[in-house]
C-alpha cells in the first residue's frame, strides 16, 4: 500500500519474483539428500559435518547409527565423547581430537569397534578431514565393517586350519612311511631267516615274529581304508541283535594272546544280562581298539573291559587301564586325526579318530576319563533299543576332527 503524506491510500505496488531456479535448486538439493539418505541406509556408509567452534552441524541416519548412538541425540553431545566406542578405540578418537586442537593433526582413520545392545561390538571404518579454512571444522565419513571383518576372520581361520591340516597330513605321510615299512622290513627279513633255519624253536619264534608284523601291517591297511570310507561316505553299518556279554567275552578271549607280561586282560564282574539292537562289528572294532591302546601304555596291573545299561536308555561300554595315563589338557586332542601322545609307540594315530566317527555315526557318544600316572578309562554310549526291528537312523558323518578349530 501506498499513501501520501496525509495517509490517503493513493496506490498499491505489486512485485513479483520469479523463484523457479530456486525452487528447482532446492528440490534438487532434497531430492539429492533422500538418494544420499536411501544410499547411505543400504551400504551403511554415514556423512556428518561438524564445526568446532559454533559447536553445530548436522548428519545422517546412517552416521549415528554407525556408532551406536540414537539420531535425536545432539552432535554435540556425540563429536568429543563417542561413548560407545570400545574404550582403546575411544581413547585413539580422543587423542586425535587432543591433537586436532594443538594443530597437531588434520586427519583421522581407523576401524573402531562400536558396542551394541547385546554387550557385543561391531566393527565400523571412520575417516575424518580437518577443515581450518574459516572456522575449525570436521567432516566425518564412516561406514560399516562388521561383515568385512568377520569375512576376513573367517578367512584368517580358514588358512591357518589349511596350514595346521597340511603339517598334519605331512607328519601323517612321514609316520605312515616309517610305520610300514618297520613290520615289512620285520616280515621280509625273518621271512628270509625262516626259510635258512632248521632249527624248530627258531623257526617258531621267527615265524611268530612275521605274524605279528604281517597282523600289525594289515591293522595298517585297515585304517587307511576306514578312513578312506569316512571321507568318502561310504561307510557302510549291518544291525542286529547284539548280546554284550557274549560280544565282550570273545574279545577279551582273543585279545588275552597279546596282552604284556604283568597286565591282565579280563571282564568286569557283575555285568547283566544286554540283548540290543546295534552294529556288532563296528562296536567289536571301537573295543579292540580301546583294548589296543591300553595294552600299549600299560606296564602292569590291569585291564578291563565291560558294560552297563543306564537310565538314560543308553548302553556304557568301557575299558580302564592301570596304564600311564593322559593329562588334562590332551585328552580331547587325543580325538583328532594323526595325533600320537607316544611318538615311540607303534601307530598311525587314526585308531580313535575312527572309533569317534563310527561312535556318532552309531548315534552314541564317546570319551575318556584319565589322570596321569593312574590309568585311563576310555567309555562310548550307543542307544539301548531293546527288541526293535528297525536299525537307528545314522548321523551324517562329522567334518574331519584334523579342519575343526575351538570356535566350531
Amino acid at each position: 500500500y501506498l499513501y501520501d503524506t496525509e495517509g490517503n491510500l493513493t496506490n498499491f505496488l505489486l512485485i513479483n519474483i520469479d523463484n523457479t531456479e530456486t525452487t528447482n535448486a532446492f528440490s534438487r538439493i532434497q531430492e539429492f539428500e533422500g538418494l544420499f539418505s536411501l544410499v547411505g541406509r543400504f551400504a551403511r556408509v554415514g556423512y556428518a559435518h561438524f564445526d568446532l567452534e559454533t559447536q553445530t552441524g548436522f548428519a545422517t541416519g546412517s552416521w549415528y547409527e554407525n556408532l551406536g548412538e540414537p539420531q535425536d541425540k545432539p552432535l554435540v553431545e556425540i563429536v568429543g565423547h563417542y561413548g560407545q566406542l570400545h574404550p582403546e578405540d575411544r581413547t585413539a578418537v580422543l587423542e586425535f581430537f587432543r591433537a586436532l586442537r594443538q594443530g597437531d593433526a588434520d586427519h583421522f582413520n581407523r576401524t573402531v569397534r562400536v558396542r551394541r545392545p547385546d554387550g557385543g561390538y561391531n566393527w565400523t571404518s571412520v575417516n575424518t578431514v580437518v577443515s581450518r579454512s574459516e572456522r575449525l571444522a570436521i567432516t566425518s565419513v564412516n561406514y560399516d565393517v562388521t561383515e568385512l571383518k568377520r569375512t576376513e576372520q573367517s578367512l584368517i581361520r580358514a588358512r591357518d586350519v589349511a596350514r595346521r591340516s597340511d603339517r598334519l597330513k605331512s607328519a601323517f605321510l612321514a609316520n605312515m612311511s616309517h610305520e610300514i615299512r618297520t613290520p615289512l622290513n620285520a616280515i621280509v627279513g625273518f621271512s628270509t631267516l625262516l626259510a635258512d633255519t632248521e632249527d624248530a624253536r627258531e623257526r617258531r619264534e621267527y615265524a611268530g615274529i612275521v605274524e605279528q608284523n604281517s597282523a600289525l601291517l594289515l591293522q595298517l591297511i585297515s585304517d587307511i581304508l576306514d578312513l578312506s570310507k569316512i571321507e568318502a561316505g561310504t561307510m557302510e553299518f549291518s544291525y542286529g541283535e547284539v548280546n554284550a556279554g557274549a560280544l565282550c567275552t570273545e574279545i577279551v578271549e582273543s585279545m588275552r594272546l597279546r596282552n604284556p607280561q604283568g597286565v591282565t586282560l579280563s571282564l568286569a564282574e557283575g555285568l547283566s544280562e544286554c540283548h540290543f539292537l546295534g552294529d556288532r562289528a563296528r562296536i567289536t572294532q571301537v573295543l579292540t581298539n580301546f583294548i589296543t591302546n591300553a595294552q600299549k601304555f600299560t606296564e602292569q596291573g590291569y585291564i578291563r573291559l565291560g558294560y552297563a545299561v543306564r537310565e538314560d536308555d543308553t548302553v556304557r561300554f568301557y575299558v580302564e587301564d592301570t596304564g600311564i595315563g593322559i593329562e588334562a589338557e590332551r585328552q580331547e586332542e587325543i580325538f583328532n586325526r594323526f595325533i600320537k601322545l607316544d611318538s615311540f609307540k607303534q601307530g598311525t594315530g587314526l585308531g580313535l579318530p575312527i572309533c569317534k566317527n563310527l561312535v556318532e555315526r552309531m548315534g552314541g557318544s564317546i570319551g575318556v576319563d584319565s589322570r596321569r600316572g593312574e590309568g585311563s578309562c576310555f567309555w562310548f554310549t550307543l542307544p539301548y533299543r531293546n527288541g526293535l526291528l528297525e536299525a537307528p537312523e545314522e548321523r551324517e558323518s562329522p567334518p574331519p576332527a584334523s579342519y575343526l578349530t575351538p570356535d566350531d
